[in-house]
Order: structure tokens, then C-alpha cells, then sequence
């Protein structure tokens, strides 16, 4: 899965340092991040944006995210104040979405996707919204605060549920009319306020496919920045009528299907590939 980076470790301690010239920058645009387009696209480290701009390290303008080993990812603030307007990307560069970075090597794959939801998350946050005061960034602590009325505001992480609903040798497979991937996965959703992650897996399975569940057991977690949240993933079974009643307005389909018809998912990336892999493979929660 995307954490998944061994023998790469990833240190997401709150430090502030300088940069070298082989760490990496991140320029966020409110939406998208500009990338280093060669054969495939990279993220450009701080030596390469700076030469292009003629500057140097002394000129920098940004700030520290994390470190994965000994390469560190900043975020640039040489645009901070210019909120109307980016600055269109240079020569061989593009301001690319946040999904650019799943066909990455690992390493900038989950450094590039997580530096990017930070990025969201204080683009999101430049005025406080208790007092409309502008934020300052936290000193000692990963946050934004309010040097007037003191509110402090956190890098947001939403809840979210997957579940891979078991119907004998058939799984209840799903796609999503947001996903512009046409493959086939599993019934998921953000969790509501004031429930847990076992009544969100109920609710999601009936709103979306309109069955009930049983036996719900937990498979695994893993970050998922692409869209600012940390997914739970389940398995469970089949509770009665098997009759789908899709919800149009989240699927464009919805249906069980046999083991034998499940093609292989790669398992690098995701925790619904992870799940449907488990089941086509015939493992139980014991096994995976």
C-alpha cells in the first residue's frame, strides 16, 4: 500500500530546517502541483526550481513538511501572498492533479501525495475561520494559529470506510461515477459525525448498493492523501436479500461478482486493491 515504503522510512516529526539543494519543493497552486515533466513526471528539488528562477539557497522562501530518509520535502512560499494569481509553470513543468503521483517510484509517491495534502490543508487555512484574522504558522507544532484570537487549526484527517462484502464466492464489486478509473472496487465513504466505523460500513453497504451486512471484521488502514483521509478497511458478509439497489447518484454500477472472474489488482497502492486481492485469492482475514 502507499505507506508501504520499506527499506524507505518516512520521518513526519515537526522540525524546522534549512533545505539542500537534492531536497524536494513542492509548488501548490490551491489545486494542483507543478512537476517536472521528462519521460514521466518527478518532483523537482530545490536546486532545479532555484536555477531556473536565478536564485539561490539564500534567496529561499519556504517551509519544512517531512524527510523520508535523508531527502526532506519543503513547501514553497515564494508565492505566499500572490493568492489571485499563480505564476505560470516553467519550461518543462507542469501544475499536475494530486492522482500524478500514484505512477510514481514509492518514495515520491507518498512523499509527493502527502507533502501535497499539507499544501491543501494551509492553502485552506490562510485566514482563521473564528475571526477572519490571517494565520500564522505554528512554532512548535504542525498547525496553523491565530495571533489575534488564539484558534489553533490542525491538518485535517477524514475518517473513511471500505468493505469488501462477501456473498459465498462472490464479492460485491462497485464503481465509483468520481473515479476515472474504470476498473471495478469496493463500497466505501467518509464517516459521518456521531458514529463508528462499523455503523459507517453499515450504512454505506445499504445507502449504496441497498443490502445489509453481518460478521463485519477489520482487514487494515493506510493514509490516503489524495483525498486528506485515513482509510479503514473491512470484510463482511452477505446479511439476507442479495438484490442490489444501487444508488445512482454515487455508482454507475454495482454488482456480485464471481471469484473466478476477478481480474488481479496490484497491490502497491491501495487498500481496496489489497481487499480485493485477499478474496480472489481465496485468504481469510487470518492469512492476509
Amino acid at each position: 500500500m502507499i505507506h508501504e515504503i520499506l527499506p524507505h522510512k518516512l520521518d513526519n516529526q515537526f522540525d524546522c530546517r534549512n533545505p539542500k539543494p537534492t531536497d524536494y519543493l513542492i509548488r501548490y497552486d490551491g489545486a494542483k502541483t507543478l512537476l517536472k515533466k521528462d519521460a514521466t513526471y518527478t518532483i523537482p528539488r530545490v536546486s532545479e526550481l532555484l536555477e531556473l528562477e536565478g536564485k539561490t539557497l539564500a534567496d529561499f522562501e519556504g517551509h519544512y513538511l517531512f524527510s523520508i530518509d535523508n531527502t526532506a520535502f519543503f513547501l514553497d512560499d515564494s508565492n505566499a501572498s500572490q493568492t489571485d494569481q499563480t505564476p505560470p509553470p516553467p519550461a518543462g513543468y507542469e501544475y499536475m492533479v494530486s492522482r500524478t503521483f500514484r505512477n510514481m517510484s514509492p518514495v515520491e509517491r507518498l512523499g509527493g501525495a502527502t507533502a501535497a495534502h499539507l499544501a491543501h490543508w494551509e492553502s485552506q487555512n490562510r485566514f482563521c475561520g473564528k475571526c477572519g484574522h490571517p494565520m500564522t504558522r505554528g512554532e512548535k507544532e504542525r498547525s496553523v494559529v491565530c495571533p489575534k484570537c488564539g484558534n489553533v487549526v490542525y491538518p485535517r484527517i477524514s475518517p473513511v470506510v471500505i468493505v469488501a462484502v462477501r456473498n459465498g464466492d462472490k464479492l460485491l464489486m462497485a464503481h465509483n461515477i468520481d473515479n476515472p478509473n474504470p476498473r471495478l472496487f469496493l463500497i466505501s465513504g467518509f464517516v459521518e459525525i456521531g458514529e463508528s466505523l462499523e455503523q459507517a460500513v453499515h450504512r454505506e453497504v445499504l445507502e449504496e448498493a441497498g443490502i445489509k451486512v453481518k460478521n463485519i471484521r477489520y482487514f487494515g488502514s493506510q493514509p490516503w492523501p489524495f483525498s486528506d483521509s485515513l482509510i479503514t478497511g473491512f470484510t463482511a458478509e452477505l446479511n439476507g436479500d442479495d438484490t442490489i439497489h444501487m444508488q445512482e447518484a454515487e455508482l454507475s454500477e454495482a454488482m456480485w461478482v464471481r471469484r473466478e472472474d476477478i481480474p488481479e489488482y496490484e497491490t502497491d497502492v491501495s487498500i481496496s486493491c489489497c481487499l480485493i486481492e485477499n478474496f480472489r485469492r481465496g485468504f481469510t482475514i487470518q492469512d492476509a
